[in-house]
C-alpha cells in the first residue's frame, strides 16, 4: 500500500453531537477499481491544468473535490454566484520523485537522517539541484500566457488529510511573476524548489516525528494559483481581505456559542496575516457580533490589525506596510474611524483625511451592505463539511472591484481540507490542592483535557524578556525542544507563542516547541495573549491536543514564583529556563467551566 493510498482506511469523527462521520466521498473521489487514483486532463475544471503524472496531494485534492462538486450540479450556499475558484496549475508528485532521483537527493536526505550532514547542507543541495530539463521547458510554456503575480503552494500525499493537516508546516511562496521571461522562469523554478526543500524542514520533521509519520512515504506535489487581488497604489498587490474559516469552534468564547457554528478570521491585504498568530477580526458567522475581545470599544481597538501583508512589485516580494499608509479609498469598505474620545464609527463613503482608522470589516460582517459575507460563510462552512463528511477549515480571499458599479466584491475559495484533530468532550474535574503544591491556576482556560508527570518545563519569564532578543531567546527554546527529544514538556512565557512579531511574544516555529504540550502565555502591560483562532497555530492545538492556558494575574490568576524557584533549573541562556520537577507536574483543564490547574503530582512512582 503506497502512502497516499495508506489515507483510504476507514476514519471516524465525531461531532459535538457526538454523530460518527461516515466514510468520506472526499476519499473515494477520483478512485479507480484497483483503489489508486485517475485524474485525467479531459475530465479537469477548465481553469486547472496538469504537469507531469502521479498523484495530486492533499491540498490540491481538496479543492478539485469542491469544484468538481460544482461542476456536477451540486450546491453550497444560496450565494454560489459570487463564489470563484483561481486558476491552477498542478504539478505532480513525478515530478518530485524525478528531480529527487536525477540529483541523486534521496541520498543526501539519509545523510541527514544519519546526521552526517546538517539541515542547512541539505536545505542547500535541494534549492541548487539542478530541474528536470522537460518539466522546464513545460514551465516556460505556461509562463508564455500567464502574467499575474502566482501562490506557488505545496500538496504533499500527506497534507490536510482528516488527522494531520501540516497547517503552516510546509511552504508557500509568493511571486510577483515580472521581468524578462527567463528571469520569471527562474523565480518560478527557484520557488518550487524551496517548496520541495521544506518536505524535509525541521518544522515538518518535528510534525512527522510528533504524529508518528513515515517520511519516507511523502512526496511533494506542487499548486500553483494566481494571486488574487489587485494592484493599488504604490505598486502594491493584494486582495482587499483575506481570510480562513473553521466549521467547528473548539474553542468557544461564550456560553452563546457552541463548537459548530464555526469561526472566522479576516485581515486586510494577503491572508498570511490571518493564519499567523497576529490580530485580526475573529468571529462566528452566527452571532457576527458578539467578539472574543468583548464590546469594549477600547478592547476592540486594542486588537485591531496594524500590519498589512502585501505583495510588493517593485521589490518582487511579500511585504508589510501599516494600515494608514496603504492608501486605498476602498478600505472605507473594510475600516472604522476613530474619533479623538476614542469611539469607533463607520464612515460615510471614503475614509476623512488625517483622522485615524482601523480594520473592523463592520460594514462586510454584520451590515453585509457590500455583499451577503456572514449569510455566505453561514451556509458554506456546514456545507462544506457535510460534503467532506468531516469538520473543515478553509482559505479565502475577497476581491473588490475597482470600481463599486463594477459589480459586487469575489468570494475566492483558495483551500477546502478536513480539520486534523478531534474535540475533546471528557468531563474533567479540577481538583483540591493545597497552595504549595499549585504551580499555576488560571480561570481562562480553552481546550479540554488532563496531562500527566510531566517533568520538564521551559519557562521565558515575561519580567526580564527583551522584544529586541526574541529571535534569540526563541533559538534557546528550539535548542531545548531538541536536547529534550520527544519529551512532553510545559511552555510558559509572555504574550503569544510563535507569533511573528517579537513585539507580541515569542516568535518560535512549530518544530522549536514540537514537544510542548502545555502553552502558558501570561499577560503583561505589554503582551496582550489571545488564541488566534483560525490560524496555523490553533490548528497545530487542535490536531496535537495541546492545552492552552492564558493567565492573566491581574483578574485573579495565581502563580507560584517560589515553588518554580525551590526546582532544579538547567542554564539555557540569559532569558530562558529550562525547570526539572523530579515528582512531575499534572495539568488539568475544564473547558466547560473555563478553570485549569498545574500543580505537583501525586503519583510519585
Amino acid at each position: 500500500m503506497t502512502g497516499y493510498a495508506s489515507h483510504m482506511k476507514e476514519r471516524t469523527h465525531k461531532r459535538a453531537t457526538s454523530r460518527p462521520w461516515k466514510r468520506s466521498r472526499f476519499y473515494l473521489f477520483g478512485r479507480d477499481e484497483s483503489g489508486g487514483y485517475r485524474f485525467s486532463p479531459s475530465s479537469m475544471p477548465e481553469n486547472v491544468r496538469l504537469l507531469g503524472g502521479g498523484e495530486i496531494g492533499g491540498k490540491a485534492r481538496g479543492l478539485l473535490f469542491v469544484i468538481d462538486h460544482l461542476k456536477r450540479g451540486g450546491q453550497l450556499t444560496s450565494y454560489d454566484h459570487l463564489l470563484r475558484f483561481p486558476d491552477s496549475l498542478i504539478i505532480r508528485t513525478d515530478v518530485f520523485d524525478a528531480f529527487m532521483s536525477q540529483n541523486r537527493l534521496n541520498e543526501a536526505v539519509l545523510a541527514r537522517c544519519d546526521k552526517e550532514i546538517s539541515h542547512e547542507e541539505l536545505e542547500g543541495k535541494i534549492i541548487s539541484a539542478r530541474f528536470p530539463d522537460d518539466v522546464r521547458e513545460q514551465l516556460r510554456g505556461f509562463l508564455a500566457g500567464e502574467r499575474r503575480p502566482l501562490v506557488v503552494r505545496s500538496s504533499s500525499l500527506m497534507e490536510d488529510n482528516a488527522e494531520h493537516s501540516f497547517a503552516g508546516i510546509y511552504l508557500s511562496e509568493f511571486l510577483a511573476n515580472t521581468g524578462e521571461d527567463e528571469e520569471r522562469l527562474e523565480a518560478l523554478i527557484s520557488s518550487i524548489r524551496r517548496v520541495y526543500a521544506s518536505t524535509f524542514g525541521q518544522n515538518a520533521r518535528a510534525y512527522r516525528k510528533r504524529h508518528n509519520l513515515d517520511w519516507r512515504k511523502e512526496k511533494m506535489a506542487i499548486l500553483i494559483q494566481n494571486m488574487i487581488g489587485r494592484h493599488y497604489a504604490l505598486d502594491l498587490f493584494y486582495p482587499l481581505i483575506g481570510g480562513v474559516g473553521f466549521s467547528l469552534n473548539f474553542y468557544p468564547w461564550s456560553d452563546r456559542l457552541s463548537s459548530e457554528d464555526g469561526v472566522v478570521r479576516l485581515v486586510v491585504g494577503v491572508g498570511t496575516r490571518a493564519v499567523g498568530r497576529e490580530y485580526a477580526r475573529v468571529f462566528s458567522p452566527r452571532l457576527p457580533g458578539l467578539r472574543p475581545e468583548g464590546s469594549d470599544q477600547r478592547a476592540v481597538i486594542k486588537y485591531s490589525q496594524e500590519t498589512v501583508d502585501v505583495l510588493d512589485m517593485k521589490k518582487r516580494a511579500l511585504s508589510q506596510t501599516k494600515l494608514p499608509l496603504l492608501n486605498n479609498p476602498l478600505l472605507s469598505a473594510v475600516c472604522s474611524v476613530v474619533d479623538a474620545d476614542g469611539i469607533l464609527s463607520e464612515p460615510i463613503s471614503d475614509l476623512p483625511l488625517g483622522d485615524r482608522y482601523i480594520a473592523t470589516f463592520e460594514r462586510l460582517v454584520s451590515n453585509n451592505s457590500l455583499m451577503p459575507f456572514t449569510p455566505m460563510l453561514r451556509e458554506l462552512l456546514p456545507a462544506l463539511q457535510d460534503l467532506f463528511e468531516r469538520p473543515i477549515d478553509i482559505e479565502f480571499a475577497v476581491n473588490f472591484p475597482a470600481n463599486r458599479d463594477d459589480g459586487p466584491p469575489l468570494f475566492y475559495l483558495l483551500q477546502a481540507r478536513p480539520l486534523g484533530g478531534r474535540s475533546q468532550h471528557r468531563i474533567i474535574r479540577i481538583p483540591h490542592v493545597t497552595r504549595e503544591r499549585t504551580l499555576l491556576m488560571s480561570g481562562h482556560a480553552l481546550g479540554n483535557g488532563s496531562r500527566k508527570r510531566i517533568h520538564d518545563l521551559i519557562f521565558v519569564d515575561p519580567a526580564t524578556y527583551r522584544w529586541e532578543q526574541a529571535h534569540s531567546i526563541a533559538r534557546q527554546v528550539g535548542r531545548i525542544d531538541e536536547e529534550l527529544n520527544g519529551r512532553e514538556y510545559i511552555l510558559i512565557g509572555p504574550g503569544r507563542w510563535g507569533t511573528s512579531n517579537p513585539q507580541l511574544g515569542v516568535p518560535v516555529r512549530y518544530g522549536e516547541i514540537a514537544g510542548a504540550k502545555v502553552i502558558v502565555e501570561m499577560a503583561t502591560e505589554e503582551f496582550s495573549p489571545e488564541l488566534s483562532y483560525g490560524t496555523h497555530f490553533y490548528a497545530d492545538m487542535v490536531a496535537s491536543r495541546v492545552l492552552y492556558l492564558p493567565f492573566n494575574e491581574e483578574e485573579g490568576d495565581y502563580f507560584n514564583r517560589e515553588l518554580l524557584d525551590q526546582q532544579e533549573v538547567t542554564p539555557a541562556g540569559q532569558f530562558v529556563k529550562h525547570v526539572h520537577f523530579p515528582d512531575g507536574l499534572d495539568v488539568y483543564v475544564d473547558g466547560k467551566g473555563k478553570e485549569s490547574l498545574i500543580c505537583l503530582s501525586n503519583d510519585r512512582r
